[in-house]
């Protein structure tokens, strides 16, 4: 309810609460487990995320995400990637940003918001390329 009202205090509250109960909370997930725990986490980091990343915690929100994208079998659970996203874009790592909506859409190629996403990704591989080949300024 809160994720659906944007009360983002109030859900990073309460997934901070559940993730303190997690195991997986206290040890660094580099590789992908399988969480055989009848209450996955993967949910309450991914909700975590999108608080943190509303709360514009960017580096708190990149961990949760990147936590839940680790837990997570990836089709159950394409929106990460789409947050993952979001996150890198607005630490302007765009390569990164450009990777994760690739496979957001490869995942969900057929997404209500599809479209969008391929509007935005447009946008960061422009933005990409500013970055790799900046252009010059005419000298006389």
């Amino acid at each position: 309810m809160a994720f659906v009202e944007g009360n983002w205090p109030v859900l990073l509250a309460l997934t901070n609460h559940i993730l303190d109960l997690d195991s997986l909370s206290h040890v660094a997930v580099t590789g992908f487990i399988v969480d055989t725990d009848p209450l996955n986490s993967a949910d309450a980091y991914f909700y975590n995320a999108a608080a943190n990343f509303q709360l514009n915690k960017l580096e708190a929100a990149e961990k949760s995400a990147l936590k839940a994208e680790h837990i997570a079998l990836p089709a159950h659970f394409p929106q990460v990637h789409l947050l993952l996203g979001e996150i890198f874009a607005r630490k302007n790592d765009y390569a990164t940003a450009i990777s994760e909506l690739h496979t957001y859409l490869e995942l969900a190629p057929n997404a209500s918001n599809a479209d969008q996403v391929r509007a935005h990704l447009a946008k960061l591989e422009k933005l990409n390329d500013q970055v790799k080949f900046p252009e010059k300024p005419d000298h006389m």
